[in-house]
């Protein structure tokens, strides 16, 4: 019998373009040649969701929200939200891939909507730390 190789890690993610491969959740998050470009919505299947972002090759990388869900404990519900979308108390933020606004309502998408705020944070607080890390030699 033939010795088995482990399989290698697995990336986080990789760009389907140039190839550059992130090797986990947090490298592709804080990646200062990644912008987030947007939020897709799936009508009644939240766990399909994309979020949206722009590699500075100039592709556009898809992940899907429930896999980034996991790294934010506090936006894991134990009971299942409904999903408003379009639906009367719908804010209809949801309609457009570019509108990343935080939404009250108790839907499914919010939860989602929430994490993309979280993730914008946390880019920011990555760029104010970048010239620090620079002037201090690191």
């Amino acid at each position: 019998m033939k010795d088995e190789i482990p399989e290698a890690r697995q990336p986080f993610q990789r760009c389907g373009s140039c190839g550059f491969a992130w090797s986990d959740w947090q490298e592709f998050i804080l990646d200062s040649r990644v912008r987030m470009l947007g939020f897709q919505a799936i009508l009644n299947v939240p766990d399909a969701n994309l979020l949206v972002f722009e590699h500075r090759c100039g592709s556009s990388v898809s992940i899907l929200a429930k896999r980034l869900r996991p790294m934010v404990p506090e936006l894991e519900s134990d009971k299942e939200e409904k999903i408003l979308f379009d639906s009367e108390t719908c804010h209809h933020f949801c309609r457009s891939l570019e509108n990343l606004e935080v939404c009250d309502r108790p839907c499914a998408n919010a939860r989602d909507r929430r994490l993309i705020r979280m993730v914008l944070e946390m880019k920011r607080q990555a760029r104010r730390r970048a010239p620090r890390q620079k002037q201090s030699g690191i």
